[in-house]
């Protein structure tokens, strides 16, 4: 994998720039991407599709530069009064979409809103109260310290929204004209966000097949595909569908192909029938075909931090203990997307585990059937991407135990461990106990990693636009 982003050239690593989101005067952009986006409202968004579309409608108080340092964006200036409480002085030139000038008022009622309805809240229990000091001054005072908390306030959930009458306004420079579970539909909201030279309209589609994508792209029904990994580009390349012109964009997205498994029929609700899947397969074996790559050796992709104790481990298998569990006597449904790729693991699954005597039905489902599943945990065994973002340290964790798992009893149990990182100043250290608590994920084998690819953002040239 190294040595072919050694051979590709890529562009940089993409951060969207609120004074330059797009440089293009077209009239109109259309992005297709792998999943819908489920919602517009960032505090009730769980997935990383639907993050994407944060950065069009929204603003945070901070955000990352290009040096990967916390700047401010909607803050002229801050200032920690101690150890816990932060002073926070607004910009005055900030307005919402629908032309209301945004206040200390409007940012204290959008934080009470996300930390009383908010999907992930608990990220933010250590907020004791917000006041307002005067129309552009707020002050937050915090149950403790907490080294993170600046570059918490970048988190997509921490956007600045105005609630009324069902409807969300942003301060970002587009403004929502359609969501149906087809396609978003953005429009230049150049009233008042003056300093955006984008195009006047932005479709944002979704196709799950990563061909169909292409073939999108290759017959100029879009402008951008998002959600392709490397391997897949070089493949595609090879095929004609991706010309040489395209432009190559990484994105600071990774996601892990795994096996997951749900609570239907309480099969694996055992962590030893969990053991047991995992011994039984060969994972080499099943990536071999398919993606052309070794398995993982760590449980989150190696660039989330320094891995030490979280290296994935190849338990050896047993016959007895197969024949002692429940899986034996059971026939194991493999719950897929109707996409290439995951039927393909799901077949290759299936074969490595029938060889051992386990009985197994790949079950294909579309993309409203298949979230629906994944949402009540209506499944036994799932192939899956768990989404990561490489800015988002706490966020990567409380996703994967509270979303991507639904085991709300892990995350509750890993909060005394998040503190403890909140607290900790040096990023040597940080990393230490980030590895701690992914071993401690990893040793109740949640899910079981195949492979960890970076994301891949391919555009026209047209477009040249600026993705997170």
């Amino acid at each position: 994998m190294e040595t072919y982003l050694e051979e590709i050239p890529f562009n940089e690593y993409s951060d969207l720039n609120k004074d330059n989101i797009i440089n293009s005067n077209n009239d109109e952009i259309k992005i297709v991407q792998a999943v819908k986006i489920a919602t517009v409202d960032p505090i009730l968004m769980k997935d990383q599709y639907s993050m994407r579309v944060v950065d069009y409608l929204y603003d945070t108080l901070f955000n990352y530069n290009e040096k990967g340092e916390v700047v401010p964006n909607l803050v002229e200036k801050w200032e920690w009064k101690d150890d816990r409480v932060l002073e926070l002085k607004l910009r005055e030139d900030v307005y919402f979409q629908n032309g209301d000038k945004m206040s200390a008022k409007d940012v204290k009622e959008s934080f009470e809103r996300m930390l009383k309805s908010g999907v992930f809240k608990d990220f933010f229990n250590d907020i004791q109260n917000i006041k307002i000091i005067d129309i552009n001054t707020i002050e937050i005072k915090l149950r403790g310290k907490n080294n993170l908390f600046l570059s918490m306030l970048t988190y997509y959930m921490c956007s600045i929204t105005k609630y009324e009458n069902g409807i969300i306004y942003g301060t970002g420079p587009y403004k929502l004209d359609k969501i149906t579970s087809k396609e978003v539909i953005l429009s230049k909201n150049d009233k008042y966000f003056k300093k955006n030279p984008g195009p006047f309209k932005i479709e944002i589609l979704s196709e799950i097949s990563d061909r169909k994508r292409a073939l999108l792209y290759f017959n100029e029904d879009v402008d951008v595909v998002l959600d392709l990994s490397p391997k897949q580009i070089e493949e595609l390349q090879k095929e004609g569908l991706i010309d040489k012109n395209a432009i190559l964009k990484k994105t600071k997205e990774l996601d892990t192909v795994a096996i997951i498994f749900g609570n239907k029929n309480k099969i694996f609700t055992d962590k030893k029938n969990r053991q047991v899947i995992e011994s039984a397969i060969d994972k080499d074996e099943i990536l071999k075909n398919i993606f052309k790559e070794k398995s993982v050796s760590t449980f989150f992709p190696e660039s989330l931090f320094e891995s030490k104790l979280s290296i994935v481990r190849k338990s050896s298998f047993s016959i007895d203990d197969l024949n002692k569990s429940s899986v034996k006597n059971k026939k194991i449904e493999i719950t897929v997307l109707n996409d290439d790729i995951s039927i393909k693991i799901a077949n290759s699954l299936k074969k490595q585990l029938e060889l051992k005597g386990v009985l197994v039905e790949v079950v294909p489902y579309q993309q409203e059937a298949y979230l629906m599943k994944l949402e009540n945990q209506d499944y036994e065994i799932a192939i899956y991407s768990v989404l990561f973002d490489e800015k988002y340290l706490i966020y990567n964790l409380g996703k994967v135990m509270v979303h991507d798992i639904g085991d709300q009893d892990m995350y509750n149990a890993s909060l005394p461990f998040l503190e403890i990182l909140k607290d900790e100043e040096e990023k040597e250290n940080r990393d230490k106990i980030y590895d701690k608590i992914v071993f401690l994920i990893s040793k109740n084998i949640p899910y079981i990693p195949l492979i960890h690819r970076e994301k891949i953002a391919v555009e026209n040239g047209k477009s040249n636009i600026l993705l997170k």
